[in-house]
């Protein structure tokens, strides 16, 4: 009897041992923060021989002192990854898979804050692929603290570099089908025997610069970046370590993508630059009113700003601008990338636009003779991308239908003004026609012109509402109009 209750007591103990190896045994390092869930969902591969696949849906936060290891997994993050206070994320002979989740823009982040840590070892970093008439996620490195990259080939769109920031890049690589940007405005920044697919660097206020004859496709044994910047405030080396050469073609060649070389100028720099090929070279108009023309892709253009000269630059993917408060004019170019913000006022006549991101933007874009092809987020409600917009598009424009397609639009408001011109058949104006539309009606002029307004939001831009042209009472046109409806709008 005495020895039948010891080994039911000793069964018990053995039961409750299992129960709390099964409820604790599989946890993490140390408690996480998941905005969504409280752990990710593991789900097993068919092959014995793979690494489960562990699943994560909305953001990953992880802060405090909390480290989370990621070892030997296939793990698919869904939403931003926040690194917070002195938190560490190790992503380490992993496979790692980012996708937007819920997140508005394309670009997704893991944000590395201040005093935080990200480590990549022996990893594969990659967005998650989406089928062709989706916008897939770009994946962003936000850098405040400090990175590490080692023994990784990833697929980093941009990883972009601030004050007080750290990244060492060892025998690793940061190519991707369309990125591959080390963007540096701040910190240090050490790369050995890497390879990244484009250099971004950040030419600072009253810096002195003086380039010829510079082009992608470069590999350095030693090279300091103040050989090139003297005065720049943040530090980059690089050994034994390569810069892609730009040989984008097809649908690539041009546009919002990145290979070789990209600076972004302060307004007040003092830069001369000749004879040498760019990816981009970004503008800042403060405060100011400016106008250019001409700016081509490959053909050598020039431009000259306050103390900034650029002479036969063959320029290979965007004309970036960056526009506060201020009045910009654009003539015959081509391959515009804006940014507009405040109260702003942007003039394009008999040009291109191939990427609009306004960013708490108040104010208009007029276009005359315009085209707008390839990308746009117009967004709000996002403190990383922008609060709020709530601007006005006039003028006569016609917009792809890839625009159609890879518009981002959410928590924004745009008003867009359309001109409806009528003619009879001997290419005469209709005066006096009744236009009616969206509960309204106008009546075109001597010149058979009408002007009306409608309001978008997210739910609406792509919405098509029912414009009637009525003359003598009799209906003699309807067309859907949406946001993206080529303006004028012609009937005759």
């Amino acid at each position: 009897m005495i020895h039948d209750e010891v080994m039911r007591f000793r069964l018990i103990i053995l039961i409750i041992s299992l129960s709390l190896l099964m409820m604790f045994g599989c946890s993490r390092q140390s408690q996480h923060n998941f905005n969504q869930f409280e752990e990710p969902i593991v789900e097993p591969e068919d092959s014995e021989q793979s690494p489960s696949k562990t699943i994560h849906s909305g953001d990953l936060i992880i802060e405090g002192t909390d480290v989370y290891l990621i070892e030997n997994e296939n793990y698919f993050q869904q939403g931003n990854i926040y690194i917070n206070d002195n938190a560490t994320l190790i992503i380490k002979d992993s496979q790692f898979e980012l996708g937007r989740g819920d997140v508005p823009t394309i670009h997704t982040y893991f944000f590395v804050e201040e005093g935080a840590s990200l480590e990549i070892e022996n990893s594969t970093i990659s967005p998650k692929k989406v089928s062709s008439d989706e916008m897939g996620p770009l994946v962003i490195i936000r850098n405040s603290g400090n990175v590490q990259i080692i023994d990784s080939p990833t697929q980093i769109h941009l990883l972009e570099m601030y004050e007080n920031s750290h990244l060492t890049m060892i025998n690793s690589e940061m190519i991707f089908e369309i990125g591959g940007l080390l963007q540096i405005s701040g910190g240090n920044s050490e790369l050995i025997n890497s390879t990244i697919a484009s250099l971004g660097l950040q030419v600072p206020a009253d810096a002195t610069i003086e380039i010829d004859g510079l082009h992608s496709g470069i590999c350095y044994d030693v090279w300091d970046v103040h050989e090139m910047i003297p005065s720049a405030d943040y530090s980059l080396t690089m050994e034994n370590s390569c810069i892609l050469e730009d040989t984008f073609t097809g649908e690539y060649e041009h546009g919002p993508y990145e290979r070789g070389w990209i600076f972004f100028l302060d307004p007040s720099a003092h830069a001369t630059i000749s004879n040498s090929e760019f990816r981009k070279i970004f503008m800042e108009i403060i405060d100011d009113s400016a106008t250019f023309e001409n700016l081509k892709m490959d053909t050598p253009s020039n431009l000259e700003y306050n103390s900034i000269t650029l002479t036969d630059i063959a320029m290979k993917g965007q004309w970036p601008f960056w526009v506060e408060n201020s009045n910009l004019t654009l003539i015959n170019s081509e391959y515009l990338f804006l940014q507009p913000t405040g109260n702003s006022t942007i003039y394009l006549k008999d040009s291109h636009l191939v990427e609009f991101i306004p960013r708490d933007f108040f104010g208009e874009v007029i276009f005359e003779n315009g085209l707008w092809t390839n990308a746009g987020e117009i967004i709000g409600g996002v403190p990383y991308h922008s609060e709020a917009n709530d601007f006005l598009i006039r003028g006569s424009l016609h917009i792809s239908d890839e625009v159609k397609d890879h518009l981002q639009f959410k928590n924004a408001t745009v008003t867009r003004e359309y001109t409806v011109l009528l003619k009879d058949d001997t290419d005469h104006p209709i005066q006096g026609a009744l236009i009616k539309i969206n509960g309204k009606e106008f009546e075109t002029d001597e010149t058979g012109q009408v002007l009306f307004e409608l309001i978008f939001n997210e739910s609406t831009y792509n919405q098509p509402q029912e414009l009637d042209v009525i003359v003598d009472s009799i209906i003699l046109y309807q067309e859907d109009i949406d946001f993206f409806t080529e303006t004028p709008i012609i009937f005759s």
